[in-house]
């Protein structure tokens, strides 16, 4: 555990089960009550570093809030368990409806999964190979992972102020890695807690699942109010290490968009045929050069929520036109 700030501590927890970046979990230790900032993947060990820095710090359950940014897996696979306990958990109500992020939501066998691998051109009938390796590689992740989504919580919006260990935190709308995520401005200390909307070095997934979300029209829009808004704050990922250049690295993240927006485009114009994003995304693949073997499962929940955020802005923005036949989406240039 480190010391961030007076009453300000960091712990990285790490889920060796997956093959993904560890979390960044924030405790702010107040005198009455004090506040976490999410929870983690569910599973144990994550569990046991949890509730060693909440025994350190003499903070019991009871006396304990959790700030959600966002209910994805490894934000939120533990707000249950502490909520069970006696503590309380604040989150945006958008984060738990069906269109605002059904990422995590793919690993059960369910409408959204067959309705977002039909727009993206994958079916039993059209390409069983794919169709069959995502619903085996989901339904295992759903059995590892022990999903629970639902627990109770106090409904939070932009705006809303919450007080622990001398600080006071705004929060602060964060829409475009999901539709409500929302993170923690400390506007005199300027500390922002960020959750997955910039991260360090790299570019935030998009998860856009489905046809008209305009989450990536929302996440520039956010992005451009962060780097003229905070500049000079400290700022407080879920993920990788802290910075202070915000404006380099949201320019940087906007450009990396921009780049594969130019990419599918140009796709476009070579195949002179609509595409599906099944179709896109390979064709990517193989300007890439890549060396590993194509997976549909890691596309699926990797690659393609980034593609359709950029074709469903290409869409909107009047560069490309989208058509639709037996749940399948087809794209081609205007």
């Amino acid at each position: 555990m480190k010391i961030l700030a007076p009453n300000l501590y960091k712990i990285i927890l790490t889920n060796k089960n997956m093959r993904t970046s560890s979390r960044n979990l924030y405790i702010i230790k107040g005198s009455e009550r004090s506040l976490m900032i999410d929870t983690s993947w569910n599973v144990p060990e994550c569990l046991s570093e949890m509730e060693q820095a909440l025994n350190e710090l003499s903070i019991d359950c009871r006396n304990l809030d959790i700030f959600v940014t966002h209910n994805h897996v490894d934000h939120s696979g533990y707000v249950s368990f502490f909520t069970d306990r006696g503590a309380r958990a604040f989150m945006n109500p958008v984060e738990i409806a069906a269109s605002s992020d059904r990422y995590h939501r793919f690993y059960e066998d369910n409408d959204m999964r067959r309705s977002y691998t039909s727009e993206v051109g994958v079916t039993k009938e059209r390409t069983p190979d794919a169709w069959q390796e995502i619903k085996a590689g989901a339904d295992q992740l759903a059995r590892d992972n022990n999903v629970n989504f639902d627990f109770p919580f106090t409904p939070i919006a932009s705006g809303d102020r919450l007080s622990y260990g001398g600080y006071d935190f705004e929060v602060v709308s964060l829409a475009g890695h999901t539709s409500g995520q929302c993170g923690l401005v400390e506007r005199n200390a300027k500390l922002f807690f960020c959750a997955d909307q910039v991260i360090l070095g790299l570019v935030p997934i998009v998860i856009t699942s489905g046809k008209d979300q305009h989450l990536l029209t929302e996440y520039f829009a956010s992005l451009r109010e962060l780097a003229s808004d905070y500049s000079g704050y400290r700022f407080l990922p879920g993920h990788y290490g802290e910075f202070t250049e915000i404006k380099e690295e949201t320019d940087r993240i906007i450009a990396g968009y921009g780049e594969r927006c130019t990419q599918l485009r140009q796709a476009l114009a070579e195949s002179n045929r609509p595409m599906t994003l099944l179709e896109l995304d390979q064709a990517l693949y193989i300007q890439r050069m890549q060396t590993y073997r194509y997976s549909f499962l890691f596309s699926y929940l990797h690659t393609w929520p980034k593609l359709f955020s950029c074709l469903d802005w290409l869409f909107e923005t009047g560069v490309i036109d989208r058509t639709e036949k037996d749940g399948v989406l087809y794209w081609s240039l205007r």
